[in-house]
């Protein structure tokens, strides 16, 4: 979905691929996924996973057409309340360099940049 916009993201993963790489590994965390909807259909997502000594921002995105809303911010403030509920202190992100927004937002979160 949100995906398809990511700098140098290559071929998609079938859908086995997915589920064995995203969601049957232990470090995946249903309750941190949150999904925003227009009527029934998806238009963005975030979903974060829960480590032993930091949670991860596995993908924050939101479909072209829906973008400027704030939607992505919205989202990305669920996962950060979903990390703190859930007792950590740490929340890592990575982008692509080019993905300027996506980099901004964060920063404005108070992530701290880290190469």
């Amino acid at each position: 979905m949100c995906a398809a916009d990511i700098p140098g993201r290559g071929p998609f993963y079938t859908y086995d691929e997915y589920v064995a790489q995203r969601i049957e590994v232990p470090s995946f965390t249903p309750d941190g996924v949150f999904v925003a909807l227009r009527g029934g259909d998806w238009i963005g997502m975030s979903a974060t996973s829960l480590r032993p000594e930091y949670a991860f921002s596995d993908m924050t995105g939101v479909l072209a057409a829906h973008r400027g809303r704030h939607l992505s911010l919205a989202l990305k403030l669920l996962a950060v309340r979903f990390v703190r509920a859930a007792g950590h202190r740490r929340l890592v992100a990575c982008h692509h360099a080019a993905n300027i927004a996506a980099i901004m937002m964060n920063r404005r979160l108070g992530f701290v940049d880290r190469r």
